[in-house]
């Protein structure tokens, strides 16, 4: 195996606020078009913020097979999924084109939060008399959760789906680094190529600034 190994890009995808694809993307940047605009949706909520960058007509059911394990898929790993798939189309990566134990998956992801929603009645059935009662959490969220709600918020879990809709065989990891988490994740597959552990890397981050989970926890002090 060869020393040292040259890595390109052969496609690119992305589901964001600037558009759904590359095209749609790039013409969002070449026009000088924002992803960000005014939120109606948070005038009548307690926020210090009014501005976010929300994707507009994502459908993920147009790219997520099968379809069933959406319900196991936040947010988040549905925009990862579903960039990824339009990277390998864009690339002309066909299946099985690669030899499976060759091919593999790098994703980068902040830690993923549940949607307070899904927690909410739960936390309702344990509050007695206006005082939250530890002791019920647990009961109440075996009954009020499915079983597998966990796998929609484990950061690993996008390059897993990756991995298997791609039969990607080869180096799998996952960087939890914050807003450096898709750079780190950039790196990472070119050096799994370098070092000839791979002749193709997918790679790419998803993330979100605005779930309510992840502010409720962390405050607002990184919002600006």
């Amino acid at each position: 195996m060869p020393q040292s190994r040259e890595v390109v890009v052969t496609g690119l995808g992305a589901v964001c606020p600037l558009g759904i694809g590359r095209d749609a993307v790039w013409a969002s940047l070449s026009t000088g078009q924002s992803g960000v605009r005014l939120i109606p949706e948070f005038a009548g909520q307690d926020l210090p913020f009014r501005y976010a960058g929300l994707i507009e007509g994502f459908e993920p059911k147009e790219y997520v097979q099968p379809r069933k394990t959406l319900k196991v898929m936040s947010g988040e790993i549905q925009a990862a999924y579903s960039a990824a798939m339009l990277a390998l189309q864009d690339a002309g990566l066909a299946k099985n084109s690669v030899v499976p134990e060759r091919l593999g998956v790098v994703l980068g992801s902040e830690m993923l939060y549940g949607e307070l929603g899904e927690l909410a009645d739960s936390y309702r059935l344990c509050v007695v008399d206006g005082e939250f009662h530890h002791e019920l959490w647990a009961e109440q969220v075996m009954k009020n959760l499915f079983p597998l709600w966990m796998l929609k918020y484990l950061p690993n879990m996008a390059a897993c789906h990756i991995g298997i809709a791609s039969d990607a065989r080869g180096p799998n990891n996952s960087i939890v680094e914050g807003g450096a988490s898709s750079l780190l994740a950039f790196l990472e597959a070119s050096q799994a190529i370098i070092r000839g552990h791979a002749d193709v890397m997918i790679c790419g981050g998803s993330g979100s600034s605005i779930n309510m989970g992840a502010l409720a926890f962390r405050g607002w002090k990184h919002i600006s």
